[in-house]
């Protein structure tokens, strides 16, 4: 897991501009409500590899990680909110 934003709000609206366009090619021999429901999964997919919160937790695949936050905001009884993230690499 490699996220460059933090939520889907986060991304760029040119990065979802692009990658629209991207889905709208390879879509473009589908029914146009067929291809909008192919480019709306895809973009979905799309925020689950960039997107820090929409990721699967590593020790728990069936859960992302808005919902083990959630989890604990409930346990705890604070707010919690992540405002930024920093990921390090061990050799290349």
């Amino acid at each position: 897991a490699n996220p460059l934003y933090i939520t889907p709000n986060d991304v760029p609206m040119e990065v979802i501009e692009k990658e629209k366009e991207i889905y709208k090619e390879q879509s473009k021999e589908k029914a146009s409500g067929v291809a909008n429901k192919i480019i709306e999964g895809k973009l979905t997919k799309f925020y689950e590899e960039v997107c820090l919160l929409e990721q699967p937790f590593i020790k728990n695949p069936d859960i992302k990680i808005k919902v083990l936050l959630a989890e604990a905001v409930a346990k705890i009884g604070e707010n919690i909110q992540v405002k930024r993230f920093s990921r390090f690499v061990l050799g290349n």
